[in-house]
């Protein structure tokens, strides 16, 4: 804490610290309770995303800005994060990318553990609290994923699916800057994971600024195998726009009976396991 702060500063900054991600915590467990009759009823429709074409392009009436949005987020990615990301995997040796990695997944199990929670999945929750306390000790912080070693499951949930298992189930396309393809839904989710990741309380506290830059190259650097998917593509904008509505309709409900495994992805058609960029040493 800056010793040249004010009371009035110290009590601000110690709200937005302390006291709002706890409110916001108990905000998510309130509405979760309220709407537990939905989750355990028998008949709950889950989100299923739009699957016409005609669908999908009712959820995007700002396809136009949407399209420029698009086209920053591909000059930028180009010119910058791209590049960054290729020197990250040829300079840092892969055990080092993969302690990195599995510090920031374990730092966002919490997180994974409450949606599970607030979803009506006691025993998942309960797994990927064990995974977080046992990477958290045994594994040093998490650098070494003895979860997944040990057999212990791992699971992705997100607040984003929280809001459409609630009943938030369809919301319009949105183009984030530098993060690209989501939603009304999951951009608001992305708000509200800001204000109670560990990345963010922990992370940024612990390490500065450094750390969230270093989490947006390391997930750069794990999207760097799935690019061929998008190469010669007649309209990249609508590809990517198709693909995270099909992902994230995967995601809110289980469909593996569905579609093949290679058409189930944790990012864009790669699971978490297998992300790992094979031009590096």
């Amino acid at each position: 804490m800056d010793p040249s702060m004010s009371a009035a500063e110290v009590r601000v900054s110690w709200h937005r610290e302390r006291v709002l991600p706890v409110a916001i915590c108990a905000l998510v467990v309130l509405l979760s309770a309220c709407s537990g009759r939905a989750l355990r009823g028998e008949g709950a429709e889950l989100a299923n995303g739009p699957t016409t074409a005609e669908e999908r392009a009712a959820l995007d009436p700002w396809e136009p800005s949407n399209r420029r949005m698009h086209e920053f987020n591909r000059r930028l990615d180009r010119r910058v994060m791209k590049p960054v990301a290729r020197g990250y995997v040829k300079v840092v040796p892969r055990p080092v990318r993969q302690g990195v990695t599995n510090l920031f997944d374990n730092l966002q199990e919490p997180i994974v553990a409450l949606n599970l929670l607030v979803q009506g999945h006691g025993q998942k929750a309960t797994e990927s609290g064990f995974r977080f306390l046992l990477n958290s000790t045994v594994g040093l912080a998490g650098i070494f994923d003895v979860a997944s070693a040990g057999k212990v499951p791992e699971y992705r949930a997100d607040f984003g699916q929280t809001f459409a298992l609630w009943g938030w189930q369809r919301s319009r396309y949105l183009v984030l800057p530098v993060f690209g393809p989501s939603s009304v839904r999951d951009g608001f989710a992305r708000v509200v994971n800001s204000q109670v990741s560990p990345i963010n309380t922990v992370g940024t506290r612990k390490l500065g600024p450094g750390a969230g830059v270093l989490y947006g190259i390391t997930s750069r650097a794990a999207a760097l195998p799935n690019e061929a998917f998008a190469e010669n593509a007649a309209d990249e904008y609508l590809l990517l726009r198709d693909v995270y509505f099909q992902r994230r309709g995967c995601q809110i409900r289980d469909c593996s009976q569905e579609v093949p495994d290679y058409e189930l992805p944790d990012e864009l058609g790669v699971p978490a396991s297998d992300i790992t960029p094979d031009d590096g040493p």
